[in-house]
């Protein structure tokens, strides 16, 4: 019996092991690590030289296919194998309420649609038809967070991962249709309108250097303008990216990765053509990005009356980072809002306030799910430490943003404003003119809260200047002549 027990205990432990040396295999970071190859490239350009930036851009009309990427990148990125084969599974049709698409509690719809927009089933009967018959059933949200419940036809399969068809049909709706009253989304005009000035200011200074960008979350189009570049004789392509600040997520592991592999697709294409590729430093690493948040709290305290208690929140996006140790955004973002939280406390000095205060919070994953520590302060936790502290004005600043988008007018706001009296997630957000930063205040108790919005408009300049220094330390270390 010893013996027996013995062996289970071995089989057992074996196992385990195999087990762990699978999962580790599974969940370890691609190779190569680009940001590795980033801190020890070669960055002089030779030949005819190609600029291409990409990142996280949606586009101004609601994209299934857009927020389809989005969940793989979720999958494949943040979630570990084996888990991630669950977060996948294809459970059923998912349907929302139209009216009440962010729903915690079970509730009785009055009309149900799929992801498509369609409010009946492939035999014609409306959804909310099979509902009353017991055939759809209310799932409720997951764990803690930001999350809202939805229903289930399990009769057949959706198509898609649930989770997937979870994320577009909210987008659909939200997004889409419910949330902005414009039914536009303003990311891509704003970001085009930096890379568009930036490009045409290093066009002018550098003659013959091709430029073109792409949302990441569209590689078939990336993939269409990087070959068009190279096409046209590139030797050297330099990535940038739409995101100020680089990381494994958005960038090393997904925007700058699909572009290499893309240039070695064509590569492949074209027998002994071998392209030097340059990754350029980011935006935040030159003084203009924050140049124009600074310039925003500046005209935003100078309305405010002297002698206020003023708090200024400096606010990142924010992810899980503990579980992201190898992140790169920490490399390049942490120096960032250092400086730029030094910068902010000397603006506010300059003011006859009676009492201030900055921090650093973020929009995201600082709630008990994600952050269950307490390490990171949350910009929820942050306005509420100013109003129970009796502070007369809260100034949010973006700082990771340049262009506004579904995400800082949406999404966010559930998180920041959570238990505010005046907060409400279905009412729809105004922004018809794009030329001025979006701006938001809720008051609560005696203090006013201010999203102070993004640097577009007059303060796009700094932006875009940003972005040409970033192009400029690399295309100004081209050397001239027939020796190059």
């Amino acid at each position: 019996m010893k013996k027996v027990f013995l062996c289970l205990i071995i089989c057992i432990a074996v196992l385990c092991g195999v087990f762990y040396g699978l999962y580790t295999y599974k969940n370890q970071q691609p190779k190569p690590d680009y940001f590795e190859y980033y801190k020890i490239q070669d960055s002089v350009p030779v030949g005819k030289v190609g600029v291409f930036v990409t990142g996280l851009v949606a586009r101004p009309e609601h994209s299934a296919v857009f927020y389809y990427n989005v969940s793989e990148k979720v999958f494949n990125s943040i979630i570990p194998w084996p888990f991630r084969n669950f977060a996948k599974v294809d459970r059923g049709v998912l349907l929302l309420d139209p009216d009440r698409f962010f729903e915690t509690d079970e509730f009785t719809p009055t009309r149900l649609e799929d992801m498509y927009g369609h409010d009946r089933d492939l035999d014609g009967v409306p959804f909310i038809e099979k509902y009353k018959k017991g055939e759809v059933v209310w799932v409720p949200p997951r764990g803690e967070g930001f999350d809202h419940g939805y229903f289930l036809f399990a009769a057949r399969k959706g198509g898609l991962p649930t989770a997937a068809a979870k994320i577009i049909n909210k987008s659909r709706i939200w997004y889409g249709e419910k949330g902005l009253v414009e039914k536009k989304n303003p990311q891509s005009t704003h970001v085009n309108q930096v890379m568009s000035k930036a490009f045409e200011k290093a066009g002018s200074k550098y003659n013959g250097v091709v430029f073109s960008w792409e949302s990441s979350l569209f590689p078939h189009e990336m993939k269409t303008k990087l070959y068009k570049m190279l096409d046209k004789g590139c030797d050297t392509i330099v990535l940038g990216s739409t995101l100020s600040i680089y990381s494994h997520f958005e960038d090393f592991n997904s925007g700058f990765r699909h572009s290499i592999e893309f240039i070695h697709e064509w590569e492949k294409e074209h027998p002994g053509r071998k392209i030097k590729i340059i990754i350029a430093p980011p935006a935040s690493q030159f003084q203009p990005m924050r140049q124009a948040f600074l310039e925003m709290l500046q005209d935003r305290l100078s309305m405010i009356q002297e002698g206020s208690d003023m708090y200024v929140a400096l606010t990142i996006h924010g992810m899980p980072w503990d579980r992201m140790p190898y992140e790169a955004w920490n490399t390049f973002g942490l120096p960032y809002i250092g400086k730029l939280l030094q910068e902010t406390k000397e603006v506010i000095k300059k003011y006859a306030f009676k009492r201030t205060d900055a921090v650093i919070c973020q929009f995201n994953f600082a709630d008990d799910e994600w952050d269950p520590q307490k390490k990171y302060l949350s910009a929820n936790e942050a306005y509420w430490h100013a109003i129970d502290a009796g502070y007369d004005y809260v100034v949010n600043l973006p700082i990771e943003f340049y262009a506004e988008n579904t995400d800082s007018m949406l999404t966010f706001p559930m998180e920041q404003y959570e238990n505010f009296d005046q907060y409400d997630v279905y009412e729809p957000i105004s922004y018809p003119d794009w030329s001025v930063p979006y701006t938001r205040q809720m008051v609560q108790g005696k203090t006013t809260v201010i999203y102070n919005g993004v640097p577009v408009g007059k303060y796009q300049k700094y932006v875009v200047e940003a972005y040409y220094q970033s192009f400029d330390a690399v295309l100004s270390q081209k050397k001239a002549g027939p020796e190059a």
